[in-house]
């Protein structure tokens, strides 16, 4: 269940990241996946470029690194930062990844959910529009 009482909403379970990025995006029908490690791990820390609209991944559990969507593509040119909770400066976080979708199922927009491991806030650190065709490739690199 989602505490909507302060400025930032907070939850006790990852799960709840999906109905936080539902609202976000204004959309019920957003395709929400959860970002899993190899390991099973699922608290990462986060490096992001809203820029250029780029993010990566690294499991707190064993270390492994990702770049989620498209974001491999674009990151050469990046800038990224340490993402750290606005509240507590917690570096950690459940991820999870939202797409909006055309009418033919492609990716429309990307949306990243976290939920800080320490305070349990939840956000949307960075959100991109895709355009381009098709999208299967980066919907599997989640």
């Amino acid at each position: 269940m989602i505490d909507k009482t302060d400025e930032f909403w907070a939850s006790a379970t990852a799960n709840d990241i999906d109905e936080y990025l539902k609202a976000y995006s204004d959309n019920s029908a957003l395709d929400v996946k959860p970002v899993v490690c190899g390991c099973g791990g699922d608290t990462f820390t986060i490096r992001c470029d809203q820029d250029e609209s780029v993010i990566g991944v690294k499991c707190e559990s064993c270390g492994a690194e990702k770049l989620l969507a498209d974001s491999a593509e674009y990151w050469e040119d990046a800038d990224p930062e340490d993402f750290e909770c606005p509240l507590c400066q917690n570096r950690v976080y459940n991820t999870r990844v939202g797409f909006q979708r055309r009418r033919n199922g492609s990716v429309k927009w990307v949306y990243i959910g976290v939920r800080c491991t320490k305070c349990k806030a939840l956000g949307s650190p960075l959100d991109w529009k895709i355009d381009y065709e098709p999208t299967d490739e980066m919907e599997r690199n989640i």
